[in-house]
């Protein structure tokens, strides 16, 4: 990877976003030592820069830090992930009620455009003979999402949920060959329509059924 002719700083930014993007993505196993040193040669840049990158990371719940063992990918429980996702479901609906109340019709037209996208977008490769999640899809996913929040005019309340989707990205992926038979377009679907006609009611509803039943395949086949 070559690195970037620019400063400390920027040079943060984009490890940050790498490392977060792998380690969403499970190309790191949960408790997997995040060392410095050999990041810092395989991003060419310095051990401060990786250093800063990871102490972001930790700080956004996504690396531990331990003063004796460094740095490494969390880990998993079950009783995390069900209080990441207890939490999504009060904090996602009620920024989802208020970006229904604010949306406007730019609004409404991101949405429609990122979600039929989404549901343009393939969800699956295989690689290795492995089933995995394509990045794009992910990425895709993860803006329809924050789209459908984001006329919340409270922007404390949006950044818990970015914070959140993260957390419950990292865990998603792990149940991601069971998921392959979810109809998640027509999840998806229906969600957008309630959206659309301000049903507000059935959208979190929608919502909250979604977002429950990624959490009950995760812990069915872990």
């Amino acid at each position: 990877m070559k690195s970037y002719l620019l400063g400390s700083s920027t040079l943060s930014e984009n490890v940050t976003k790498k490392l977060k993007s792998d380690i969403l993505s499970g190309q790191y196993e949960p408790g997997f030592p995040l060392i410095v040193s050999e990041l810092a040669k395989s991003f060419e840049v310095s051990v401060a820069v990786v250093r800063e990158a990871l102490t972001r990371l930790a700080s956004q719940g996504l690396v531990s830090q331990n003063p004796n063992h460094g740095f490494s990918v969390k880990t998993v429980s079950e009783e995390e992930l069900n209080s990441i996702v207890e939490a999504r479901l009060l904090n996602e609906s009620a920024a989802l009620r208020q970006s229904i109340a604010h949306g406007d019709l730019t609004w409404e037209s991101n949405v429609i455009a990122i979600h039929h996208k989404l549901s343009q977008t393939v969800e699956y490769e295989d690689v290795d003979q492995k089933q995995i999640v394509r990045e794009e899809w992910s990425d895709i996913h993860r803006q329809f999402h924050h789209e459908l929040i984001s006329a919340c005019p409270n922007q404390v309340l949006l950044d818990i949920c970015r914070r959140l989707w993260d957390l419950s990205e990292f865990y998603r992926h792990y149940s991601v060959p069971q998921q392959s038979n979810r109809d998640g377009r027509a999840e998806h679907k229906a969600l957008t329509d309630a959206v659309l006609t301000r049903n507000t009611d059935l959208a979190v509803d929608i919502l909250g059924k979604h977002i429950q039943l990624t959490v009950d395949l995760v812990l069915k086949h872990r």
